[in-house]
């Protein structure tokens, strides 16, 4: 796992990356925004929700949130997180990955991101899907250079 040192930053220098995953692509792309954020000079701590359920916000000013998706349905963990936790005063960002994001990213951030959005009443700087495992497909369809283009965006923004 990748873990940035950011011990005695100022909340406004950290950023939380957070996930959940079943198929692993998520982590992937989890850790490749974690590691362009990092080399753009921001200090990041990478947190699998499924080894922590409840991630301490508090000391950070930026939270991104990757999730994935399975039989039409953003992870319970992600919604969860996303319906507990008090994001006002933080910058937030969201990913997930998806099957559907493989041919249409438009279609999986419509079906699966806004809906989301809406119920929780969120308001993310930025949000993306990216292509996901389709179950019973053994292709690689995790996209690096995608996610680095997201997180290059990101920063713009943070």
């Amino acid at each position: 796992m990748y873990m940035a040192a950011c011990g005695g930053q100022p909340m406004s220098d950290r950023t939380l990356v957070a996930y959940f995953t079943k198929g692993g692509a998520t982590a992937r792309y989890a850790e490749i925004i974690a590691q362009t954020l990092t080399a753009a000079g921001h200090h990041v701590d990478l947190v699998n929700l499924r080894q922590e359920r409840k991630p301490e916000l508090s000391p950070y000013r930026n939270i991104v949130l990757g999730t994935g998706v399975r039989i039409g349905l953003v992870y319970r963990v992600a919604r969860r997180f996303l319906r507990r936790n008090d994001f006002h005063g933080k910058r937030l960002a969201i990913f997930l990955s998806s099957g559907i994001a493989i041919e249409d990213a438009e279609r999986s951030r419509e079906s699966f991101l806004l809906p989301l959005i809406r119920k929780y009443q969120l308001e993310p700087i930025l949000i993306e899907a990216l292509p996901g495992h389709m179950p019973r497909d053994e292709h690689d369809t995790v996209e690096p250079e995608k996610a680095r283009a997201w997180a290059r965006k990101l920063i713009a923004l943070l």
